[in-house]
């Protein structure tokens, strides 16, 4: 019987994650790591208890509740600001805003790991960037620091009169079952 009712939660568990949504732990949101743990502390003691419907009836409303919380953000603005939070801006053009730094309790030295883990080497590349509210970076090069694209690699070619040879086509793309439907 135990195992049947450990069976239960896993699977019920399983489901209404699933209903949650797709994240990695590194991009959930305050509200969302917060129903996590909830969910994961009520697992663990209805196992010890016992007591299945009750678990799953509670999983079940923090997981609602998650969803209700997720779609009023998405209708109502400060909502979204409270529950969610908003991005904090880090970086203008290629200066660290350390007083926002300081609002996050955060130091330069733990911005510099971040544009460094992203392979930006200079500040002064960066034109803005922001800690987004799943915590990671958010960045925008300076023009200057940014890539040339293959469209603008044809223009500038194109203007040069120089034809820009045809790119061979890949036997095996990955999305094709995707698009496939």
């Amino acid at each position: 019987m135990f195992a049947l009712e450990a069976l239960s939660i896993i699977i019920s568990g399983f489901i209404l994650f699933r209903i949650a949504g797709k994240k990695v732990i590194a991009e959930m949101t305050p509200l969302e790591m917060v129903t996590t743990l909830a969910v994961g502390t009520i697992i663990g003691h209805a196992v010890s208890d016992n007591t299945l419907w009750k678990t799953i009836v509670t999983i079940a409303i923090f997981v609602a509740m998650l969803i209700v919380f997720q779609t009023v953000a998405l209708k109502w603005r400060l909502f979204q600001t409270i529950i969610i939070g908003n991005p904090t801006l880090v970086i203008m053009n290629g200066v660290i805003l350390t007083q926002n730094l300081s609002k996050l309790r955060m130091t330069t030295e733990q911005l510099e790991m971040r544009i460094r883990q992203v392979g930006i080497s200079h500040i002064s590349d960066i034109h803005c960037a922001t800690i987004e509210v799943n915590g990671q970076l958010g960045y925008e090069l300076a023009q200057s620091a940014k890539p040339l694209t293959h469209g603008e690699l044809k223009q500038l070619l194109k203007q040069l009169s120089v034809d820009l040879p045809d790119i061979e086509q890949k036997s095996h793309n990955v999305f094709e079952k995707l698009n496939k439907g």
